[in-house]
């Protein structure tokens, strides 16, 4: 699989290691001095630039030239502090200048060479690497420089020689696998690449780019372990690179540590406000932890950065279809078909969002326009016909599901739709053979055991009925409705015992169902008298709701928060712990 950096940690990487690493190795090899206060403002210069005294080295430099104007070094030195300054035009200058009186001075070709790539001409960029090589080919830093080039000219294959050759040279030297490393990465070839990242950091372990391309690499090869290990150390390395945090916890995401994903997210977004990729990430982690308005904030803040990224839109929607507000989401996904109107995603989404709302007519003309754009899609027929079958237009429903098996046998549920379908026609033969045909495509599908059930008890196939129920509790061993249809299974069959033990189970259940329904109304009246701002109120109703449900981890939150604004932190403190048994990812109390 390809990858690619985003586009602005690519030019930083390329800005980093052509100037960070090549300006020192500029500053070197000054030899002559032409006069004692030339000398004098030539030194001075030099360690002002050390010191990143940029204007102040520039104006002694500047003095060193004038006083002696054929002071090759002095002139290259002056580039390097321009260079710095930002203005590359006078650096090319004084590089050429220092070249002009000294054609063999290899930190000036260096320079002019380093001034050029980043002006962005490259073509003499690689000219003058190429003179700075052929004065000293056993360094490193031309060669690199000239690969960059090569690079930013997506002429990769000759920026990978490069590279190459300098590893060739200097195999020892970090910098060069890594170099080698990102260019193999873009141009695909990932398992090089992550080969020679591990050299580089295996040579030099605080190499901190090296470490974030390697954990980004292994990202994109799936290899989330190996990920967190090189982006842990390369976010301790580099603290405020906003990719290496964005990176790290995508793979902390992948691994399931949905909570480290947040922390690594945030952090990428606190140090790049504007990085719309974090921020689409938290809220799709958001949304994994059920934090659907977190999650919604997160989608909504994207695309007011980038109005137009319509994967967002999509995202958002399926939050809002989620958290049940149907009319936002299909606003969401008309923006999609309205930035995109072949968007086959889009018009699946606002489809099966109609068929939510129950508008089911709307439901099928999304479908039917859906079908006309691709008749081949077989998840279009069986939504079309799933909306028709809600229409009660039972032929054309049944017209519209063959069409979807056809297309994809391996469909289950377009085969448990026909089954019941022809089950509500009672064609109960053929509803038999639909509901066998899902059950073959998905071994662990209990409604579809417990409809070819109940086709069976209605053929007085009372066996084949009872063993399709017990398949059914295989697979959904909590569902009362399973649990009685197959007690009167039994019953008919004259297994008094065995029918009265599944009834009672069917019983048990029922009240389990009964109390969870109560909690969840007795947490939301709980809600609404803490919002009200009457918290013994709220205290009662969320320990009702306690009692009537003692696995419901949002009645222990929500008593927690209560019971903190009433002052009661220890017992607020139990609380939470509880609820955080119960559910380790629930939200820190607010």
């Amino acid at each position: 699989m390809k990858y690619t950096f985003p586009k602005q940690v690519i030019q930083a990487w390329l800005l980093l290691s052509t100037f960070v690493l090549f300006a020192p190795a500029i500053a070197q090899g000054q030899r002559r001095i032409p006069s004692r206060e030339a000398d004098q403002h030539y030194r001075t210069g030099k360690q002002l630039l050390e010191k990143q005294e940029v204007d102040q080295a520039i104006a002694e430099l500047s003095r060193a030239t004038k006083l002696k104007p054929r002071f090759a070094d002095a002139h290259s030195a002056l580039g390097i502090a321009l260079a710095r300054k930002g203005d590359l035009n006078a650096a090319g200058d004084s590089f050429r200048k220092a070249i002009q009186i000294n054609p063999r001075l290899y930190e000036a070709h260096l320079g002019l060479a380093s001034a050029l790539q980043q002006a962005g001409d490259f073509d003499r960029a690689i000219a003058a690497s190429k003179q700075a090589i052929a004065l000293k080919p056993g360094e490193v830093e031309a060669r690199l420089l000239q690969g960059v080039a090569y690079q930013q000219k997506r002429d990769l294959d000759s920026a990978i020689a490069q590279f190459r050759e300098a590893v060739q040279v200097k195999p020892n030297v970090a910098e060069t696998h890594s170099y080698l490393g990102f260019a193999l990465g873009v141009k695909g070839l990932l398992k090089e690449s992550i080969a020679e990242f591990e050299t580089a950091v295996k040579l030099n372990p605080d190499l901190a780019e090296a470490q974030y391309y390697l954990g980004a690499a292994r990202w994109f090869s799936n290899d989330a372990k190996g990920a967190i290990a090189a982006l842990t150390i390369a976010t301790k390395l580099m603290p405020n690179h906003p990719n290496a945090h964005y990176y790290l916890g995508l793979a902390l995401q992948k691994s399931g540590d949905l909570e480290g994903a947040i922390t690594k997210l945030g952090t990428s977004i606190k140090v790049a406000p504007d990085m719309i990729e974090s921020r689409q990430a938290m809220g799709q982690v958001l949304q994994q932890l059920e934090d659907l308005d977190g999650a919604i904030e997160a989608f909504r803040e994207v695309i007011r950065l980038k109005p137009d990224l319509v994967q967002v839109h999509n995202d958002l929607g399926l939050a809002l279809v989620q958290r049940r507000d149907p009319e936002a989401a299909i606003v969401e996904f008309n923006s999609v078909l309205k930035l995109e109107p072949h968007n086959l995603v889009a018009h699946h989404n606002l489809g099966m969002t109609l068929i939510q709302k129950g508008d089911y007519a709307g439901a099928v003309a999304q479908y039917q326009k859906l079908i006309r754009l691709v008749p081949d899609d077989a998840e279009a027929h069986y939504n079309l016909g799933l909306s028709l079958k809600h229409q009660d237009a039972h032929s054309d429903a049944i017209v519209e599901l063959r069409k979807a098996i056809a297309l994809k046998p391996s469909l289950p549920e377009a085969h448990y739709a026909l089954g019941a379908i022809l089950l509500q026609q009672s064609n109960l033969a053929d509803a038999a053979g639909a509901f066998r045909a899902a059950i073959a495509v998905k071994r662990d599908y209990a409604e579809a055991y417990y409809a070819l059930g109940t086709v069976l008890q209605q053929k007085s196939d009372l066996d084949g009925a009872i063993a399709a129920f017990r398949e059914a509790l295989k697979f959904a061993p909590n569902a009362a409705e399973i649990h009685n249809s197959l007690g009167n299974a039994l019953r008919q069959k004259g297994d008094i015992e065995a029918a009265r033990a599944q009834f009672q189970e069917a019983a048990r259940l029922n009240q389990i169902r009964t109390n969870r329904q109560a909690a969840n109304f007795a947490t939301n009246t709980g809600l609404a008298q803490l919002k009200e701002g009457n918290a013994d109120a709220a205290i009662e109703r969320f320990q009702a709701a306690i009692q009537l449900d003692s696995s419901n981890a949002q009645a222990y939150y929500n008593l927690a928060r209560a019971l903190r604004q009433k002052g009661q932190t220890e017992a607020a403190a139990a609380a939470y712990q509880k609820a955080k048994e119960l559910n380790p990812r629930v939200k820190p109390l607010q």
